[in-house]
C-alpha cells in the first residue's frame, strides 16, 4: 500500500508542471502609446537642439554664430531646459562676439520652450567691409 501510495504522489507532482507547461500564453497586446513611456505619449529623454547664421567666405573672411539648447523631457513635458551653449566661430578677415542669449518662452512644466541668442560680427572680402547683428533663435516644439 505504502508503495502505491507513493507511485500516486510522485505521479501526481509530475502532472502540476506539465499541466502549467501544457497553459496557452497570453495573446500579444497592442497598447500603444500608453506602453511607450505614458498617457500622452510624447518624447522621453534628453537631447540638445540647436540653430546658426554663418556670414562671409569661409577661411578668407567668415563668422558664425550659434545656439545650443538642451533639454529633458517626460511624456512630452519639459523637466529641464537651458542654453548649452552661445558662441561664435570666426576665420580669417572677419570677427564675432555674442550679445545677451535668454528664454523667449514655455520652458519646465511646458510642452515647448523658445530662446534666442545675439550677436555682433565684422569683417572685410577684398577690402570691402561688412558687418551687422546677427540673431539665432531655438524653438522646442511640443510632443
Amino acid at each position: 500500500m505504502r508503495k502505491a501510495l507513493l507511485i500516486v504522489g510522485v505521479l501526481a507532482a509530475l502532472a502540476v508542471p506539465a499541466a502549467a507547461a501544457a497553459k496557452t500564453p497570453p495573446p500579444p497586446v497592442i497598447c500603444g502609446t500608453a506602453c511607450d513611456g505614458g498617457g500622452s505619449g510624447g518624447y522621453t529623454g534628453c537631447t540638445t537642439q540647436s540653430a546658426s547664421e554663418s556670414f562671409g567666405i569661409p577661411y578668407l573672411s567668415y563668422a558664425r554664430h550659434y545656439l545650443v539648447v538642451s533639454y529633458c523631457k517626460i511624456d512630452g513635458w519639459i523637466t529641464s531646459v537651458g542654453i548649452a551653449a552661445h558662441g561664435c566661430d570666426f576665420q580669417g578677415a572677419a570677427y564675432c562676439v555674442t550679445g545677451a542669449a535668454w528664454q523667449t518662452g514655455g520652458g519646465v512644466g511646458s510642452g515647448y520652450a523658445s530662446f534666442t541668442g545675439h550677436a555682433t560680427y565684422v569683417g572685410a572680402i577684398g577690402g570691402v567691409p561688412f558687418a551687422g547683428t546677427s540673431v539665432v533663435n531655438v524653438t522646442i516644439g511640443p510632443g
